[in-house]
């Protein structure tokens, strides 16, 4: 039968899985984007627009790399603190804003990198209204801690 403590596992496989994928990624990544414009759009290996476009590659993606390993180490944090029951904590919040101001930084650099490559503008705005989600619950999140600490102190 599923269950949280199941649900939780499950997501700690997959954040797990993400970083496998993402560290495969700074290795491959290049190689990857480079085969993907010779193959699909018959790009020329040396000419300019390959040239440009694993320089625009890089510039975007090895930042948002860190940005997302920082991401997936704060997730897997949460995740942890949620299996163990320590749900309405501060270091829980604390992770929540950590994600969603990568979320923002993630979203800044792939809108300044949509200028040269369009595509990259439609991942910043998910990116940007992830953040923007995630800062909604960071908030509420934020307000049920305080609560929490008040009512402890209670009689």
């Amino acid at each position: 039968m599923w269950n949280r403590n199941r649900s939780v596992t499950l997501s700690l496989v997959v954040c797990f899985l993400a970083c496998a994928i993402l560290t495969a990624g700074l290795f491959a990544g290049p190689w990857a984007v480079k085969m993907w414009f010779l193959l699909y759009r018959g790009w020329s290996e040396n000419g300019e627009a390959m040239v440009r476009m694993l320089t625009l590659f890089k510039v975007c993606f090895y930042p948002c790399a860190v940005l997302g390993f920082v991401t997936l180490y704060s997730l897997m944090r949460l995740l942890l603190n949620i299996k163990e029951n320590a749900i309405f904590i501060m270091p829980n919040v604390k992770y929540l804003r950590r994600i969603s101001w990568c979320c923002f930084a993630f979203s800044l650099i792939t809108l300044v990198s949509g200028v040269l490559y369009i595509p990259y503008l439609f991942v910043s705005v998910a990116a940007g209204f992830v953040g923007l989600m995630l800062r909604v619950v960071k908030n509420v999140m934020e307000n049920a801690v305080q609560l929490k600490e008040e009512n402890e102190l209670t009689i």
